[in-house]
């Protein structure tokens, strides 16, 4: 018998939620807003990355706002819309669903602000995200191991047991490096950049008894 349980730990835009093209919609918003443009290569560059990256270049490029007062604009933004309507991926509240029925450990990890964590966490069937790890409770956000290992340690998992699904590759790299097993979503890539257990377009391309039975 295993002394610490296996867990799932899921990323959530591009993984559980389609929210991706919301933050993208509101990022060319308030560009258009301060003056500046953002294309839709810059959209793409932002994918997994830590907002201070994406904040910071914004501010370069003539945003009035500090940074860390632009995270909180288009973050705030993005949480409003999410909360008003979830744009829930295939197949992720099916597993919600079945993980607070089981009572399986799981938490959410994201490179996303606290607002937008919590949006979700009150979006999600009751039970089935204990807690979230945001952007605001790391030093470092994903590629670094930080998030998935603070994850894993609030839950008292067995890391090497429990299951990381992710769509971007600072996710990937960063679940990969905290030592969790790997399950890669193409949502927004089409292969994972680290070796990867499993591959899948949604979460509905699994059953999820079939994830939870991988837990072991």
């Amino acid at each position: 018998m295993h002394a610490r349980p296996a867990a799932l730990l899921l990323d959530m835009d591009g993984t559980l939620v389609d929210s991706e093209p919301i933050w993208h919609e509101r990022m060319r918003g308030f560009a258009r807003e301060q003056g500046f443009a953002w294309t839709a290569e810059d959209c793409h560059w932002t994918t997994g990355r830590p907002m201070v990256e994406w904040a910071a270049v914004m501010h370069e490029r003539g945003a009035a706002l500090e940074p860390a007062a632009i995270i909180a604009r288009v973050a705030g933004d993005v949480a409003d819309e999410v909360r008003d309507d979830v744009p829930w991926l295939p197949g992720s509240l099916r597993l919600l669903e079945r993980v607070a029925e089981l009572g399986v450990p799981a938490a959410l990890v994201t490179n996303a602000a606290s607002v937008n964590a919590e949006a979700l966490l009150a979006a999600a069937p009751a039970g089935a995200l204990r807690f979230a790890v945001s952007a605001d409770d790391v030093e470092r956000s994903k590629p670094d191991p930080e998030p998935y290992a603070t994850a894993i340690a609030r839950l008292g998992a067995d890391a090497s047991r429990s299951i990381a699904f992710e769509d971007s590759g600072s996710g990937a790299r960063s679940a990969v490096a905290a030592g969790a097993r790997l399950w890669f979503l193409t949502t927004q890539l089409t292969d994972a950049p680290v070796p990867a257990e499993r591959t899948l377009g949604t979460l509905a391309d699994a059953s999820p008894d079939e994830i939870l039975a991988a837990l072991g």
